[in-house]
């Protein structure tokens, strides 16, 4: 291994440990919640670590064919160390930043999709729902006028009949069925009294 591939080897792992500490602090922003342990937690822990492995196993292997030395470990750990020391505050107060700014981005483009798709979908439905029972309102007069003109004529004749029937004959009718629907009542009561007994 020549020494300009060591000097981009040692480079390549000191912009990897800057590149693990950020990392870290994204992964703690969004996913670590701090909860107690849990395998939801684990699990995502344990794919963070195995994707920062590969990642840094993949810049190794394209600078100097995947060749392990003790220095890798020890630019690793300077890189993540002049992060800790020197890029961390900056870094998170550029990460919050940029989240409200694609949260406030976020919160436009659903409004601008409430006001210009939503809404007016909410409009259109109200509307066709108002044709709709509109029209089921006439449909309904009309077969209900329908109805009257098809039934005035048994109207009339049952009229007609009525006029030719005795007026005597209909009371007695009516104090017949009043009669019954006396003894039907008192019949009722009777059974609701002794059901309550």
């Amino acid at each position: 291994m020549t020494l300009t591939v060591q000097f981009q080897t040692i480079l390549s792992m000191v912009a990897m440990g800057i590149w693990i500490g950020m990392a870290m602090d994204t992964y703690g922003r969004f996913l670590h919640e701090k909860k107690k342990w849990n395998w939801f937690h684990f699990i995502n822990d344990f794919l963070f670590w195995v994707l920062q492995a590969l990642l840094v196993f993949y810049v190794l292997l394209q600078v100097n064919h995947a060749e392990v030395r003790f220095y890798i470990f020890l630019a690793l750990l300077c890189g993540f160390s002049a992060y800790k020391a020197l890029l961390e505050k900056t870094y998170k107060r550029i990460l919050e930043r940029t989240i409200q700014i694609v949260a406030a981005v976020l919160r436009f483009i659903k409004r601008l999709l409430e006001v210009l798709v939503v809404n007016p979908i909410k409009w259109i439905f109200t509307l066709l729902l108002a044709i709709i029972m509109w029209a089921l309102n006439m449909v309904w007069r009309i077969a209900f006028s329908l109805l009257k003109i098809i039934f005035l004529p048994f109207k009339w004749t049952g009229l007609l009949i009525w006029s030719f029937i005795p007026k005597q004959t209909w009371y007695t009718f009516k104090d017949k069925v009043s009669k019954k629907a006396g003894f039907l009542r008192s019949a009722w009561n009777k059974a609701v009294t002794w059901f309550k007994k």
